[in-house]
């Protein structure tokens, strides 16, 4: 019995956490984000930040047993190349360029000097500029992140447990020199910030103007500039601060924590041109009924340390394109589902399938597709309170192995189940005579429920009728019947005795 991944909670309550426990991912190579496929035209390739670069791959290629958007397809699959590791990149055409480092950069691959053709999307942690929006780009907003303050949680950071929106502006603007003087152990504090062109520092920016009461910032000449979410600067510093997504601290590891106090929600997008928002293959992907927006992908989301925004129909708005920033942060809570899988053999050839669903949250909707290996033997079969039952005949004799998959309804998320089953290669015969006057023929009538094939009537060893069946059923005729006698009907290597009586 298997059940799905789901989400863990609300997102305010996730996003206020004071650490985030999330596995960090493995990586196979030195860029484990970048698509595991060469890309062609027909594929729809992005670039941008750092941020979402490994929710996207999770999206695309699937994580822990949960498929992806590209699962099944030879064309029209994502591929997100990842912003860090350097070096250059190829798209569809053999064109090589720079890799883009960060949502700045990702989006001036789709207009302007720099416009790309053979670039679909670029991932974004931050709204789009004015010249962005002039340009004609639209958001596809899919998730919701937080912005905290990070400290070193490999040594004893001096920085205060909780840092305020009002510390965190004199800390950046250099009023404040010294976690002492805001609560925490002396030592000089080591502002950081990401990268520019890092949608990550341009969210930031604009929440320490917003904690000025909405007069910019002038950053401090001790802030120093380092790659976003890369906790190297920050784990081995105890007076090094800077801000982090809180999805991508879970990918950090222990190495950092998030303070308490500030705290900030913001969109996560993938960004086209307008001229491309609607497009049939992007909005597949991207759209208010593609993927990204689907039960299916909250687990692939989740796993990234992000939640899946809410689909418009449920109040939400994942996958409606937009230039503004988006702040209905209302987030897809989908239920987790069991499936149980049973199945007997009754009969030769026979096999039913019951496969009963459930949830905390209700009966799931939806359908079951039953499978044997790669091919389907049962499909979209409807729920009936809480069970979808097929029965199989003409099943060859042996072990057999059966998975039902349940194809959730709106707010459940996919589940399945496996089960093996020998299959009887046995069969139930009955056979039947009525009494006959002396010397007369008896009609001996033989049923075997789902058969076909030829049954023949012996007396002793010697065989005197034969018959095909015909909707599992025959007629046997023994002549001359003079006295009481036991004749044998034989179906194969299986028999059975039939007595015919002598009317007296």
């Amino acid at each position: 019995m298997k059940s799905s991944k789901t989400l863990s909670g609300l997102v305010t309550a996730a996003l206020a956490a004071s650490a985030i426990a999330l596995s960090a991912p493995t990586a196979s190579a030195a860029l484990p984000f970048d698509p595991t496929f060469t890309p062609a035209s027909a594929d729809l390739v992005g670039v941008g930040s750092d941020t979402t670069e490994i929710s996207m791959h999770y999206l695309a290629e699937g994580f822990e047993g949960t498929p992806g958007f590209n699962e099944g397809r030879t064309t029209g699959r994502i591929a997100s190349f990842q912003a860090g590791g350097g070096g250059e990149i190829t798209i569809p055409g053999g064109t090589t360029i720079t890799r883009p480092n960060g949502s700045g950069a990702g989006k001036g691959r789709l207009y302007g000097a720099n416009n790309l053709p053979e670039i679909d999307f670029a991932r974004s942690s931050s709204g789009l500029n004015d010249a962005e929006r002039a340009a004609g780009l639209q958001n596809f907003p899919f998730a919701v992140d937080g912005l905290k303050l990070a400290v070193s949680n490999t040594v004893a950071s001096n920085a205060p447990a909780s840092i305020s929106a009002a510390d965190m502006v004199r800390i950046y603007d250099g009023s404040v020199t010294n976690w002492s003087e805001i609560g925490g152990q002396p030592g000089v504090i080591k502002p950081l910030i990401p990268q520019a062109g890092s949608g990550t520092r341009s969210f930031f920016v604009s929440q320490l103007q917003a904690a000025n009461g909405g007069v910019a910032v002038a950053l401090a000449a001790s802030v120093q500039e380092v790659q976003e979410h890369d906790p190297a600067p920050v784990q081995s510093d105890p007076n090094a601060v800077a801000p982090f997504s809180t999805g991508r601290a879970g990918a950090a590891g222990p190495v950092i924590k998030l303070t308490g106090g500030f705290s900030a929600n913001r969109a996560l997008y993938n960004v086209v041109r307008g001229a491309d928002v609607g497009r049939a293959d992007l909005l597949a992907a991207f759209g208010p009924d593609g993927f990204l927006c689907s039960d299916a992908a909250a687990p692939l989301i989740e796993a990234a340390g992000f939640f899946q925004l809410a689909r418009e129909a449920n109040g939400g708005a994942c996958g409606v394109p937009t230039q503004s920033s988006t702040s209905n942060f209302a987030v897809n809570e989908v239920a987790e589902t069991t499936t149980a899988l049973t199945a007997t053999s009754p009969s030769a050839g026979r096999v039913e399938l019951v496969a009963t669903v459930s949830s905390a949250a209700g009966t799931p909707t939806g359908t079951v597709t039953f499978t044997e290996g790669a091919t389907v033997v049962a499909a979209d079969v409807p729920i009936v309170q809480g069970r979808a039952t097929a029965t199989l005949t003409g099943v060859a004799a042996g072990s057999r192995t059966y998975t039902a998959t349940l194809e959730p309804g709106d707010g459940f998320l996919a589940s399945s189940d496996d089960v093996t089953v020998t299959v009887s290669d046995r069969v139930d015969i009955v056979a039947k005579a009525k009494p006959v006057a002396p010397g007369k023929t008896a009609k001996v009538q033989v049923t075997i429920a789902g058969a076909s094939g030829t049954v023949t009537l012996l007396k002793g060893a010697k065989e005197i009728d034969s018959a095909t069946l015909s909707g599992g059923q025959a007629t046997l005729l023994a002549k001359k019947v003079k006295k009481n006698t036991r004749y044998t009907v034989a179906f194969g290597d299986q028999t059975v005795t039939v007595l015919v009586k002598v009317k007296k």
